[in-house]
């Protein structure tokens, strides 16, 4: 059984046509940012700063890119001459500095291979999130992969039909790690051990940031579908369409108690499951691919943690993180159009602005890894998250991107090794596009006025964890002006290089100096 049926697939780009008159509108500066937001938002695209142009986020339900879909995009990537490509922490790919029929070909040729958009942007359940190397890795209590497809297709089928209050996020993990925030996303499903699944909900990040609570437990997977449509349900029943600011679930549970959220949504629960039939049979996602020949340990520990072995014998994992997400569009190409051609192999997008391709041979991951070693970070600092920042946001308060090169250019600049500094989460503002909120440093735009006069400067955020049972929101300390993170970061990298400690291991016993350092700078 599959949910994306033609019909589905017809209806998700039927009203394209209507789409691409508002976009030539928008482009001819015939109506306003606003409006075109409101219409555009749905297909995934959204104007940049300056209104001349937008950007296209692409839908990959769990981060996922077949291999036929690698060929498409390497191809697609090359006869639009593409200048930006951005990582996105929400497992997809953003590519920026569009013209508007651009856009509209894009949305079109990507529906016909499978990438559906819509819904990418807007009030609509976006992109579900899941952890990256499902199926590859060894200790998983089992493999959420099928479920995963299942539960994309599925939301898919309610993009036309729900008027949703905002957007809805949901997350799966495979038990071993949270970068997809499932304890604190909208709705969130954790593996456990005894095949069952646990239910988080109505957590989020941005503005009042709050963890999930606790749904449900030894969920059978089975039941998926029914706890995702009793979300929505329960999200359009009881948000607060006075205050758009207030229209997520994390707010709902503030007004309305653990307890009478948790009534209202078992109530909507019970509905669907005694009027709708979501039953499925789970999509045979089993790798048959093998590998004959195996990568010798000295050859791994050469590539630096970018080559990884699969629990599949003779099969690896390479994984790239372009600095700040920037990927180079000839490096994307090339190695989107290589992976396109093996067979079995695909990409899996990270919530850290990375992606794996994985399911290849020795022979395969040795390519892969030539490919992508000169535009891949090889250090926790060096792979850092950040968004795309105000250059490119219309809402972003700082250039996020521009701060933190200034920090690696600087610290370059002075011979300073950057090794022991930990990997930070900036954000151009408080929406936490770049994490800021749960990285073991983060920064989010602000504006702070020095001798009387405004200028740019990001608020540091301490302490922050999104390990699975551990989740932690950072401490935020005060701003530091743009001109000044670079010598802080400076002064912090000086410190651990003559500790001989990193960060984290630095931090556990040195919480004082840290507080005494920053305050030099806030």
């Amino acid at each position: 059984m599959t949910f994306l049926t033609n019909e589905v697939k017809d209806r998700l780009i039927k009203d394209l046509p209507t789409f691409a008159k508002t976009s030539e509108q928008f482009f001819k500066k015939e109506i306003s940012v606003n409006d075109y937001k409101g219409l555009s938002g749905p297909f995934g695209t959204y104007a940049e700063r300056g209104a001349n142009t937008a950007m296209y986020r692409l839908r990959l339900p769990g981060g996922r890119i077949t291999q036929q879909q690698l060929a498409f995009l390497a191809d697609m990537f090359t006869r639009f001459e593409l200048p930006h490509l951005h990582f996105t922490t929400g497992q997809s790919i953003q590519i920026h500095g569009l013209q508007g029929p651009q856009v509209i070909e894009m949305f079109r040729e990507c529906h016909a291979n499978g990438i559906y958009s819509r819904g990418g942007g807007g009030d609509h359940p976006r992109n579900i999130a899941a952890s990256p190397l499902r199926g590859v890795v060894a200790g998983e209590p089992f493999d959420i992969t099928p479920y995963v497809q299942i539960a994309s297709e599925y939301i898919l089928t309610l993009i036309p039909d729900f008027k949703m209050p905002r957007k809805l996020k949901i997350a799966f993990t495979n038990g071993l790690e949270n970068s997809t925030h499932v304890t604190f996303k909208d709705l969130g499903f954790w593996a456990q051990a005894d095949g069952t699944f646990t239910v988080y909900a109505a957590g989020g990040l941005g503005g009042n940031p709050r963890k999930g609570i606790l749904l449900a437990e030894k969920v059978d997977p089975a039941d998926i579908l029914y706890y995702i449509k009793a979300m929505v349900r329960t999200f359009i029943e009881n948000a607060d369409y006075k205050t758009r600011s207030k229209n997520r679930t994390r707010y709902m549970v503030a007004d309305m108690g653990e307890d009478k959220f948790r009534e209202a949504f078992n109530k909507f629960l019970t509905f669907v499951k005694r009027t709708e039939n979501l039953s499925f049979e789970l999509p045979d996602t089993t790798i048959t691919k093998t590998g004959n020949e195996h990568l010798t340990a000295a050859e791994l520990a050469n590539t630096q943690g970018l080559i990884g072995e699969q629990v599949q014998d003779g099969l690896y994992y390479v994984y790239y993180h372009p600095v700040g997400g920037h990927a180079q569009p000839v490096v994307a190409r090339d190695v989107f159009q290589y992976v396109g051609s093996l067979d079995g192999a695909e990409a899996r997008m990270t919530g850290e602005e990375g992606t794996y391709f994985i399911n290849l041979t020795a022979t395969e991951a040795r390519k892969v890894y030539e490919l992508i070693k000169d535009d891949s970070s090889t250090s926790d600092f060096s792979a850092s998250v950040c968004c795309v920042g105000a250059a490119k946001c219309q809402v972003g308060f700082q250039n996020s991107q521009s701060a933190y090169k200034d920090i690696l250019a600087h610290l370059a600049a002075e011979g300073i090794d950057d090794s022991l500094l930990p990997k930070i989460h900036i954000s151009g503002c408080p929406s936490s596009c770049g994490t800021h909120q749960i990285g073991t440093l983060g920064l989010h735009g602000f504006v702070k006025q020095v001798d009387g006069k405004p200028q740019p400067a990001f608020n540091l955020f301490k302490g922050g964890s999104d390990e699975l049972g551990f989740v932690t929101f950072g401490e935020p300390l005060g701003a530091i002006t743009t001109a000044d993170l670079p010598a802080f970061f400076a002064d912090l990298a000086t410190v651990l290089n003559k500790a001989g400690q990193p960060y984290d291991t630095w931090i556990k016993d040195h919480s004082d100096e840290f507080e005494a350092l920053a305050k030099k700078y806030i």
